[in-house]
């Protein structure tokens, strides 16, 4: 499968429609379209915009991963109309969009079981799903293969209304021969669909398999999707920020996936999303906020933002109510930060590299990484010390400049003293 490494030099920017405006619909998200236009991403990726079960709902409005019916949207979003002026809108803007889907279970009271019960998973005659703790859906069953075709025909009709692609839930949990027949079979309405599969993390994926249920690697995945959550390495991250693991381990586990992953493969490398805690509430202090996401950007892979990440950000909204986000910009000197990384992700380097490297060095809690292509090197150096730290690295001796504040800086003798995050062509 031909790798789309012009993604190397994209954002994603995540949103979730019921949260992100005050009146949560399609058509109000149309008036934030400049102001995310403006901050430099390029795809906008939408939380599930069907509608949500009723029964076994999760708080009072339900999560929009427990589907009700695949062929419609959410009426609290607005209508299919709407989403449609809404798709115009964003491709007037230049931007591509993808909906999450959910193709693993749906609500108890979707329209498919009442159409299709034989679609279902069972477990002793009865209805029910394999984690334990998603009590507000039910499985679907994967051995029918008429399901496959529904599944199919859906994805088509999504991409013929204007979708550009597709970040799938939980996607390692269904069979990677399902996805492999969906990627066939969507290509020949439109090779340039973007394929995002939510991976799990190992943990989870050890559990799936201990229980004999489906449960794929990143590995296998790849045969199917252009780009991977980075869900391999983020347990690990998130300890080391939370003072219970170790900067090394978590850089081991990322030095695997160059060495492991196919060629040209793509990560996003989301520090934040739905899911996980707010990259600046898991920060010590904002010097380490600041050096972990431009390090999030620098990575060989494709930039990711969660609505409300470039606002500095701490709370993560409830998928199950209304918990507004707020878009209020307080910090111009962060914003604008944010920014200076989403327009040096375009950098020809991040498309063009052939090597990646997580360099040695002495200090524990400071990175230092290389990109390289055939025309430039770019070199990385991230302190996640909260404080400044001298460091020593095997570069060469020079001024140079830092193509984040345009500052410049100097390594003497194997030595500099760093705070911020350096980024810099030799």
């Amino acid at each position: 499968m031909k790798r789309k490494l012009y993604l190397k030099n994209q954002t994603i920017y995540q949103i979730y429609v019921r949260n992100h405006t005050k009146e949560g619909t399609f058509t109000a998200l149309i008036s934030d379209l400049p102001r995310i236009k403006a901050l430099g991403v390029d795809i906008l990726y939408l939380l599930p915009i069907h509608p949500i079960g009723e029964i076994a709902r999760k708080g009072t409005l339900g999560s929009p991963y427990a589907i009700k019916d695949y062929y419609k949207v959410n009426p609290e979003l607005g209508t299919l109309e709407d989403f449609q002026s809404f798709l115009h809108a964003v491709h007037s803007f230049g931007f591509k969009v993808m909906i999450d889907i959910v193709l693993h279970h749906t609500s108890p009271d979707a329209v498919l079981l009442k159409e299709h019960p034989e679609f279902y998973f069972y477990k002793n005659g009865k209805l029910g799903n394999k984690i334990g703790d998603w009590s507000d859906i039910i499985d679907l069953d994967y051995n029918n293969k008429d399901l496959w075709v529904y599944m199919k025909d859906m994805l088509v009709y999504w991409a013929n209304i204007g979708v550009d692609g597709y970040r799938a839930d939980v996607a390692p949990l269904v069979p990677i021969a399902f996805w492999e027949y969906i990627r066939e079979e969507l290509d020949k309405v439109d090779q340039d669909l973007i394929w995002l599969s939510e991976s799990v993390e190992p943990h989870f994926l050890t559990f799936l398999n201990a229980n004999n249920h489906v449960g794929h690697s990143d590995l296998e995945m790849y045969r199917a999707f252009d780009i991977l959550y980075d869900y391999d390495v983020y347990p690990s991250f998130k300890a080391y920020l939370e003072g219970n693991g170790t900067l090394n381990a978590y850089l081991d586990l990322v030095r695997y996936q160059e060495a492991n992953y196919p060629l040209g493969y793509l990560k996003i490398r989301t520090i934040e999303n739905h899911d996980t805690s707010r990259i600046n509430d898991l920060c010590k202090n904002e010097l380490v906020l600041r050096n972990v996401t431009a390090w999030s950007f620098f990575q060989n892979g494709v930039g990711f933002l969660y609505a409300g990440q470039e606002m500095k950000a701490k709370h993560r909204p409830t998928l199950f109510d209304v918990d507004k986000v707020d878009l209020e910009i307080k910090d111009e000197e962060f914003y604008k930060f944010i920014k200076q990384l989403v327009d040096m992700k375009k950098y020809p380097i991040f498309k063009d590299v052939h090597t990646f490297s997580i360099l040695n060095n002495a200090n524990e809690g400071v990175i230092v990484a290389r990109l390289i292509s055939d025309e430039e090197r770019l070199y990385g150096i991230f302190n996640l010390c909260g404080k400044e730290v001298e460091v020593n690295v095997l570069i060469e001796e020079g001024v140079y400049e830092n193509i984040i504040t345009g500052n410049t800086f100097a390594i003497k003798k194997g030595s500099l003293v760093i705070d911020e995050p350096l980024i810099f062509f030799i």
